[in-house]
């Protein structure tokens, strides 16, 4: 009879610890779906200066169906970056723009009648250009920027690798973060750019 009990009471005691594992992994669940609600919900209300992170796990990457998210994919998969190496993607976008006027003393153009307005340009960079008699010129250049940052991390040996692979099995290794800033307007040149990543 002790011996029954004894085993009822370790296979309760084991049902209610899966029991327990799985309501903490439901909880884990539901509190990064509401933080995805809310990041969401925040890019819908928010001016652009502050973003909320989306959590996902890379299986809900490849199946989203946001353009932005199939765009970050997309990138990270030229880039030839494994599921299981991503930490992160990101997007970047801004636009800048500056009017200018010219108003000449002179009579510039003959016509009394002008008055031009016209939009030169593609899908990274346009001029608006307006023409107005006796002698006003006016531009307004703008141009976009849409940065694809993904951050991957790979394990790489401390020192040179060796030439014969047995050998590179054994060396030392460590977890490097890579971190790819691909720049989508063709007219925009990368300059710098640093990543920092603070150690505790």
């Amino acid at each position: 009879m002790n011996k029954y009990l004894i085993i009822t009471i370790i296979v309760l005691l084991a049902i209610m610890g899966a029991m327990w594992q799985q309501i903490s992994y439901s909880d884990e669940k539901r509190k990064i779906a509401e933080a995805n609600v809310k990041a969401y919900s925040h890019q819908l209300d928010a001016d652009g200066r502050k973003t909320m992170a989306l959590q996902l796990t890379c299986n809900q990457l490849n199946y989203f169906k946001d353009s932005i998210l199939q765009e970050l994919n997309e990138t990270r998969k030229q880039l030839k970056v494994k599921d299981k190496n991503l930490k992160a993607v990101q997007l970047v976008g801004s636009s800048f723009s500056k009017a200018d006027t010219i108003y000449h003393t002179d009579t510039l153009f003959r016509e009394p009648s002008l008055q031009m307005d016209t939009l030169i340009g593609d899908e990274w960079y346009s001029v608006r250009l307006g023409l107005k008699y006796p002698s006003m010129v006016a531009v307004k250049p703008e141009f976009k920027s849409k940065k694809h940052i993904v951050v991957s991390s790979k394990k790489e040996t401390v020192n040179p690798p060796k030439k014969f692979f047995l050998f590179r099995w054994f060396q030392k290794k460590m977890t490097v973060i890579h971190v790819d800033v691909v720049e989508k307007n063709p007219y925009v040149s990368e300059e710098t750019s640093r990543y920092v990543e603070i150690v505790k």
